[in-house]
């Protein structure tokens, strides 16, 4: 007689579900959006308190210009912006560029003399008329001027206008003024130099060798923003000339700051490309 041993039954384990935790990555980052939005504004608070700290007669309407011209440079693009002098604004040149788009009516007389048709603007007086629209403070002080000659136009900024001292990065000014110009290059395409000038002082930084890197850099950049504003790149090129080309002898603080400078030389001649009206 053999002896059954009944195997126990195994036990049945009860299988407890864990409810999954949401993940809590995405709340985690939401902060960086009310950062980014408190920064901005911010900084708007600021350069309003800086232009009503410099506020003279009849700058009421800049000020306002300035407020839309901080939030149309923050938002214009990701990459960073330099903080320097307050913005002068958003330009509403645009007005006078598209002016020569919209035929006029002409008179009973000028349908009867056509001889008395008015001429078509240029590029000269379009600049001309944009710089004393939106930029008459800096056109007054010398920070802007507009010349030309039988061949080009020439439009010279002040280097002080562009770049801090030694530097290379475009302020928020240089943006909206540069901003205001892009606009009148891209109605009026003509093949454009921009060239970097500098005074005969060594520079102080250890990252430019020479004049000749920083007259060179500041010139990249200033066609590397007209570019980023829909400028044709075919159409445009820096030059450096380091402290090779003076306007006036360097002799004094005055004379070395009117050769710090940075000219876009603008040809009353249409070309497809730069290359090709400068070399062939």
């Amino acid at each position: 007689m053999s002896d059954e041993v009944s195997s126990p039954e195994p036990s049945r384990r009860r299988r407890v579900l864990k409810k999954k935790r949401p993940s809590s990555a995405q709340s985690r980052d939401r902060w960086i959006l009310s950062y980014a939005d408190f920064i901005t504004l911010l900084f708007a608070f600021f350069v309003a308190l800086y232009s009503i700290s410099i506020q003279h007669k009849g700058d009421d309407k800049k000020i306002a210009e300035t407020l839309n011209g901080v939030f149309e440079a923050v938002q214009k693009s990701i990459k960073p912006i330099s903080v320097g002098k307050p913005i002068i604004g958003q330009s509403t040149e645009q007005a006078a560029v598209d002016a020569k788009m919209i035929p006029t009516t002409p008179s009973n007389t000028e349908k009867k003399d056509s001889n008395t048709s008015p001429l078509p603007m240029t590029i000269y007086d379009v600049l001309n008329t944009t710089i004393s629209n939106q930029f008459q403070g800096l056109s007054e002080s010398g920070k802007i001027a507009v010349s030309q000659s039988k061949h080009w136009v020439n439009l010279e900024f002040q280097s002080s206008l562009l770049f801090g001292e030694g530097e290379y990065q475009l302020t928020n000014e240089a943006v909206a003024v540069l901003m205001a110009i892009s606009r009148v290059l891209k109605a009026y395409p003509s093949p454009v130099l921009v060239v970097g000038n500098t005074d005969d002082l060594p520079v102080k930084s250890s990252r430019l060798m020479s004049n000749w890197h920083l007259s060179s850099l500041r010139a990249a950049s200033v066609v590397d923003e007209l570019v980023y504003q829909g400028v044709n790149p075919k159409l445009i090129a820096p030059i450096g000339f380091a402290s090779e080309d003076p306007k006036v002898s360097n002799t004094s603080e005055e004379n070395r700051q009117k050769n710090r400078r940075v000219t876009l030389r603008i040809s009353k001649s249409n070309s497809d490309n730069l290359y090709d009206y400068l070399f062939k």
